[in-house]
């Protein structure tokens, strides 16, 4: 009788499920393609034939390939580099890394502007300027540096959960060079996380909308993403949207060619039961100046990409108008108080409220995606959510949009569905890790003892899966706070968030009331994600876990 429950249980979920996914991803997306085939069916060659668009799709694939062929590679060897005993605070450079991440894109690519442009921080105080900083190089460089940490956790996690520090050590007892070793034991084991990463960073650059509008679109660097936006900017003009709707699907398909034979080819190859070790299994190296020189590369990084923008944005909050000189003479907080009013706030409040219930039923979604896959019916399911990650944030929005867009537009309940489905994955991925390395045999051992399932989830699961839950959260929490792609196109009167704000106020060329609003929502995601962070540190603590496996099988009955 139980078990007849337990499948009539995970038969209910797995229908449950898979209706939330059909209406939040697959009916918009058959949406989409229906009204772009019966309303520019006709007509998409001379959709895809006007003025323009062909630039923009090979700048959209061109930028997607050049930002992979770099970013890759240096987050592997931070990644690598990060193993090493010899590198100075390596434990800091780990959270350091995350950084760029915690910036919001357009924040990071405005601040990029207001650092290297022309009167920016560089050039008022050294003489020195990059005239390129808006334009495909600038975007280029900018999503570069947002992209690395994204590629350098997938790598970590590949070294925690797949290398062979015994393998390893055996190889150097045997004679081999260090550069041995690694071509030989280390990068084919983390060969399928690399190839991950490629795709990952492919995809996200593929669908990235902020910073090329923030950075491309003054320069007239054009990519599908800011197109979409400009064409639905133009109401008024029918073949406009059409065109918008097609250049979505045609996101769609490129995502799917790509994504679907990866995801069906790593998943398998990715997937581990072993423990990872909390460190990524570090090597032992006598100190040296290998570790001096990977921690100055990091610090040299983290400051040109991250640190010195943000300092010049801090700059031109404080600084009056452009031209003044930024001395602390002249430093005001004017446009702190200009910016600080009532719709600012109530914005902020939207956002605050939008990112704490995405968060929390994403939690739910992506644990019940994470136990639904252990059996064959559930990992189709599991593939799709992973598709609606690398969707494009842009075709996600148009696509609810002429799905929900009669009932819902303009609403802060359609913002939401289109937060849903586009971060379920990161909910998932992580919960669905930590289930992987679960002891099958502690829930079995308290379920023999006469716990009962809920009981046995309680005191045995719950303890050892509370840093993937919590990690889950906050990045749900953090990436909704300042989503920017999908809000802009789904907002109305009274429904902006702060996200939003800051964007619209830097397209009307306000530049420090810009600075101020991307400050404040800069020192938001700070706050919100630091705590946060170190409680998760804390609960992935050796010490604690051992702790903690010590207790549930002390509670089991």
């Amino acid at each position: 009788m139980p078990t007849g429950s337990a499948g009539l249980g995970r038969g209910s979920g797995l229908w449950a499920v898979g209706a939330v996914v059909t209406m939040l991803v697959v009916l918009p997306v058959l949406r989409l393609i229906y009204v772009v085939w019966i309303e520019g069916g006709s007509r998409l060659g001379e959709v895809f034939g006007r003025p323009g668009l062909d630039d923009a799709v090979v700048n959209t694939l061109l930028l997607a390939a050049a930002v992979t062929v770099v970013a890759v590679p240096l987050g592997a060897f931070v990644a690598l580099g990060l193993r090493r005993a010899d590198v100075p605070g390596r434990r800091g450079w780990r959270f350091a890394m995350l950084l760029p991440v915690l910036v919001p894109q357009f924040v990071l690519g405005y601040s990029w502007t207001q650092a290297y442009g022309r009167a920016g921080f560089t050039d008022s105080t050294l003489g020195l300027q990059w005239s390129s900083v808006l334009g495909p190089w600038g975007v280029w460089a900018v999503l570069v540096v947002n992209t690395v940490p994204l590629t350098y956790l997938v790598a970590a996690v590949g070294l925690a959960t797949r290398a062979e520090p015994n393998l390893e050590r055996a190889a150097r007892a045997s004679g081999a060079s260090s550069a041995s070793v690694l071509r030989d034991v280390t990068l084919p084991l983390l060969r399928p996380s690399i190839a991950a990463a490629t795709v990952l960073s492919f995809v996200l650059t593929l669908e990235s909308f902020a910073i090329p509008q923030v950075m491309g679109t003054p320069a007239g660097f054009t990519t599908v993403t800011t197109r979409i936006y400009r064409d639905l900017s133009l109401g008024s003009d029918p073949f406009s949207f059409v065109e918008a709707l097609a250049l979505a699907l045609l996101l769609v398909a490129i995502t799917v060619v790509i994504v679907v034979p990866a995801d069906l080819w790593l998943t398998p190859r990715l997937r581990v039961t072993r423990v990872a070790h909390p460190e990524g299994a570090p090597i032992v190296t006598p100190s040296g100046v290998v570790g001096r020189w990977i921690a100055a590369g990091l610090c040299g990084y983290l400051v040109a990409g991250v640190v010195l923008p943000l300092v010049a944005l801090v700059v031109a909050a404080l600084t009056p108008a452009v031209g003044v000189s930024p001395s602390p003479g002249n430093w005001t907080l004017d446009n702190f108080s200009l910016v600080v009013n009532s719709r600012t706030m109530e914005a902020l409040g939207r956002s605050a409220l939008l990112a704490f219930v995405a968060a929390a039923l994403l939690l739910v979604l992506g644990g019940l995606v994470a136990i639904l896959e252990r059996r064959r019916a559930g990992r189709a399911l599991a593939s799709l959510v992973t598709v609606t990650l690398v969707l494009p944030g842009s075709t996600l929005a148009v696509a609810l949009l002429i799905t929900y867009g009669r009932w819902l537009g303009g609403t802060l309940v359609l913002v939401l569905l289109a937060y849903l489905a586009k971060l379920w994955a990161f909910a998932h991925r992580p919960i669905s890790g930590a289930l992987d390395r679960l002891p099958d045999g502690e829930l079995q051992a308290a379920r023999a003892s006469g716990a009962g399932p809920l009981t046995a989830v309680r005191t045995v699961a719950l303890r050892p899966l509370a840093p993937a839950l919590l990690a889950a959260w906050l990045i749900c929490f953090v990436t909704a706070l300042h989503e920017v792609t999908m809000s802009s196109l789904l907002y109305g009167p009274g429904s902006e968030t702060l996200a939003v704000v800051v964007l619209n106020s830097q397209e009307l060329g306000r530049i420090g009331p810009t600075a101020a609003l991307s400050v404040l929502l800069t020192l938001i995601m700070l706050v919100a994600a630091l705590p946060l962070w170190l409680q998760i540190s804390w609960l992935r603590s050796p010490r604690r876990m051992s702790d903690v496996r010590g207790r549930s099988l002390a509670h089991a009955p």
